[in-house]
């Protein structure tokens, strides 16, 4: 509860009243005192009645000077209820000399009087040679005092619920923070205080950018860096130093990253007067939100454990450290809006401006409009300085003494200064805490990545419950326990599965619908039995934890991402090839296979996309034919980019009907290919003479086209002009390389009219009408003969169908080759065989 203070003085020493109540103000701040003198007498107020104040304070200060003796006011009215009030334990006097005088009389003499220097006894503040100092020893006892009669249960308490409560509340709270968040239980069960793991901070060039509604993700998204609308990294500071310089603060960062960890460290900091002691701190864990009336002052009020309006002033007073955890973890995006909203509105008020407010975010969640003031900071990956601490944290948390912690760690750097695939994942916290798990058990580090998760989470579902005593098994739980391992793995691979299958929520499962899943794999008789296997599943290992109110996650998306590489790998190649044209399941895997290790997931998509066109004789004869001219290229190029600039360059002629396509498109595709494969220069073949021809070849055809539709004269003629040019820059190309091109190409040039006139017009079309398809017929076989290009190959309509959402299956498979995590052998293995007919692989 908060003290009332009351200050008696004479007039002529208010100077002194003014010094002590600077003094006081911190006490007053963190809620010890609330202060009252006759300088708080407005106009019109009666005297007597305001000095009434003197007989409800539980301290009263009295500022003893010549003026104050001479006071019959001071003297006769204010000192004498003060010692009547002290003499009944209603109240503590204390005198404070603040000019020489004489005061060692009844009744002053039978109280202790403060200032008090060592060694010197009691001097006027006067007489300090720094004024300062006497007042700061003048509000260290006050303090003191204030503190003991806190203990005191005879004083009565005053009437304003701030004054009673504000260091309840400041000591209840810092209480729950230290017993909530002081240490954090690592993956084998053991645990460490906050204090051992060190958070550094990338500050950014530039503010945030955040997600306005219709924008595009993917333009915003560093795919290497899975990085969303943030500025470019500037400078890596200490994160407690930031944080202790910015009162609005929004941590990003990825998942496992450490900023649950970051903001539990604050709190606890906070709560040891380590950082911000004077504040109160409250840690609000946004995924426990559970409904959708969900108001963020209700949220606060609830966890200071105070009403609405005392919740109120203590932001109005600027009392509160706000840490707001996992706004991603919200259940919807317009949910997250709502949230953001409130957090925006709440801190924005000019009355809230001393409160300190710190949100943490994954970084590709951020929507819509934050809060001006806030500074955005990404979580920074670990130093390797970061990644020693840590390991040598895991090892002497597991009881090890300090010479077998240092040998572990020269052994656990050994094995990843050998391995950079296994080195890159020890940056990533919860990476590493698996890393050290597995070593632990193994004393080595398996090689590949996907061994590592694999052997991780077979520790987890092996060994957590015979170290967990846990009493009680329900019906779900026998059901649960009867599993071996294999099944246990099989069912969170279903799990992860169908939430994949169902990506608008890639992360969170509502109860309801996990519990009837489970119990549909499991064959359980009802969804009751399916949620007790749900809770023997989180109490047991972990992997799945109820981030709300019914509202369920794996507790790491890594084990969730891993799960359902492991479900896609069971696929068969020809389910696989379904799903590939499906752009939503496409996206998924992508996002999928940037934290995960891909080579078997990507073998089986090759395999897939190869078998899509196995069966079909006359696609496998296109396919060879591709093989062939890309062999048969002088260009200074990779197979693999050559086969996909002729693959489409071939198919884009190869039927009559799809007329409106043009060259310039297919081009464009064999480029993007191209330049997915790192061949900068691949444009360079557009100069070859099989484009000229080409081109040639489709505006006769679509001159074909005009002419039998009767389409307008001016189309036509403007066809002819450009098949003339075609067969211009054909001709120009043909002279150094083909003298007998040279004249097939030359003849087939002077049966074209140079300028098509209106009046020549008819008589062009009734020639082209007899002669045109043979003119084409004879183009184009110049062109097989010459160039291997323009063949008719007479594909019906599902068979080109099929060979676009062949070649465009492979563009999808290069982009994975470019941005998943994938072995060098595999890469190149995969791009070799790119395009090849099956009977080449």
């Amino acid at each position: 509860m908060t003290l009332k203070l009351f200050i008696s003085y004479a007039t002529r020493d208010e100077i002194f009243c003014d010094e002590l109540d600077t003094h006081l103000a911190l006490l007053k701040r963190q809620g010890f005192i609330d202060t009252w003198s006759a300088r708080d007498i407005t106009a019109g107020t009666d005297r007597a009645q305001a000095i009434g104040n003197l007989h409800t304070a539980e301290i009263i200060l009295l500022l003893i000077s010549p003026n104050f003796i001479a006071s019959d006011y001071c003297y006769d009215s204010e000192l004498s209820h003060a010692i009547e009030r002290h003499q009944q334990g209603k109240a503590r006097v204390v005198p404070i000399i603040v000019r020489p005088c004489e005061w060692k009389f009844p009744p002053l003499d039978q109280l202790q009087a403060i200032p008090s220097k060592p060694g010197e006894g009691i001097k006027s503040v006067t007489q300090w040679e720094n004024r300062d100092e006497a007042f700061l020893a003048i509000a260290q006892e006050i303090r003191r005092v204030a503190k003991e009669l806190k203990e005191v249960c005879s004083i009565p308490k005053a009437t304003s619920q701030r004054e009673e409560t504000i260091e309840e509340i400041r000591s209840r709270c810092r209480q729950k923070m230290i017993a909530q968040y002081n240490s954090i239980r690592l993956l084998n069960q053991t645990e460490i205080t906050v204090d051992q793991l060190y958070v550094d901070v990338w500050l950014l060039k530039r503010p945030t950018q955040t997600l306005q509604p219709g924008s595009k993700m993917w333009e915003l998204f560093d795919l290497r860096n899975d990085r969303l609308g943030l500025g470019d990294r500037d400078i890596r500071a200490d994160g407690m130093e930031v944080a202790n310089q910015r009162n609005r603060l929004l941590i990003l960062g990825k998942p496992g990253a450490g900023k649950t960890t970051f903001l539990k460290h604050l709190a606890v900091d906070c709560s040891k007067e380590k950082f911000q002691s004077d504040l109160i701190p409250v840690l609000i864990e946004l995924r426990q939100i559970r409904s959708k009336e969900w108001n963020l002052l209700d949220a606060i009020a609830e966890q200071l454990e105070l009403s609405l309006q005392q919740t109120e002033k203590l932001l109005k007073q600027g009392n509160l450290l706000m840490l707001m955890d996992g706004l991603d973890e919200v259940p919807s995006s317009a949910f997250r809006a709502n949230v953001q909203t409130q957090v925006r509105d709440l801190a924005k008020k000019p009355e809230h401006a001393r409160n300190r407010f710190i949100l943490t975010c994954r970084t590709q969640i951020i929507t819509g409009e934050m809060p001006q003031g806030f500074t955005a900071v990404e979580v920074a990956d670990f130093n390797p300085e970061q990644v020693q601490r840590f390991v040598e944290n895991w090892f002497r948390a597991s009881g090890l003494e300090d010479n077998e912690v240092d040998q572990r760690w020269r052994n656990f750097e050994g094995e990843i200064d050998q391995n950079p695939a296994l080195k890159e994942l020890t940056v990533t916290p919860v990476l590493l805490s698996l890393m050290c798990w597995v070593f632990e058990d193994t004393g080595e580090l398996p090689t590949q990545q996907a061994s590592l998760y694999d052997q991780g989470i077979n520790l987890l579902l092996e060994r957590w419950n015979e170290r967990k005593d846990i009493p009680g098994w329900e019906m779900g739980n026998e059901v649960y326990r009867a599993l071996d391992l294999k099944q246990k793995k099989q069912l969170l691979t279903e799990i992860a599965a169908w939430k994949f299958e169902n990506p608008e929520n890639f992360v969170l499962f509502e109860q309801e619908v996990l519990t009837q899943q489970i119990a549909q794999i499991l064959k359980l008789d009802n969804s009751r039995d399916g949620e007790a296997v749900l809770r023997a599943i989180e109490a047991q290992h972990g992997l799945l934890v109820e981030r709300a109110d019914q509202l369920w996650s794996f507790s790491h998306l890594t084990f969730q991402e891993h799960f359902t590489v492991q479900w896609l790998t069971q696929l068969s190649p020809e389910q696989i090839a379904s799903k590939i044209a499906n752009r939503q399941w496409q996206n998924v895997v992508e996002q999928l296979l940037k934290s995960q290790p891909s080579d078997k997931l990507l073998k089986l998509i090759k395999q897939a996309i190869d078998g899509s066109v196995s069966q079909d004789a006359k696609c496998q004869k296109f396919l060879a034919w591709v093989a062939q001219k890309a062999e048969s290229s002088n260009a200074p190029y990779k197979s693999s980019a050559l086969r996909a600039l002729y693959f489409p360059l071939d198919l884009a002629r190869a039927h009559a009907l799809d007329l409106a396509r043009d060259l310039a498109r297919a081009l464009d595709l064999a480029r993007d290919l191209a330049h997915v494969l790192d061949l900068a220069h691949a444009l360079d073949l557009a100069r070859d003479l099989a484009l000229g021809l080409a081109r040639a070849l489709d505006l006769a055809l679509d001159l074909a086209r005009a002419l039998d539709c009767d389409l307008a004269r001016a189309r036509a003629r403007a066809l002819d002009c450009d098949l003339a040019l075609a067969l211009d820059l054909a001709l120009a190309l043909a002279r150094t390389l083909d003298p007998e091109l040279v004249k097939k190409l030359q003849k087939l040039r002077e049966q074209l009219p140079q300028n098509l006139s209106k009046e020549r017009f008819d008589s062009f079309k009734q020639w082209w009408h007899s002669e045109g398809q043979q003119w084409i017929q004879a183009l184009r076989q110049t062109m097989i003969e010459h160039r291997n290009i323009g063949h008719d190959w007479q594909f019906a309509e599902s068979q080109n169908q099929d060979l676009r959402q062949y070649y465009n299956a492979n563009q999808f498979l290069v982009k994975l080759l470019k941005e998943g995590k994938v072995s060098e052998e595999v890469r190149q293995e995969i791009e070799d065989n790119l395009l090849l007919p099956i009977d080449r692989l």
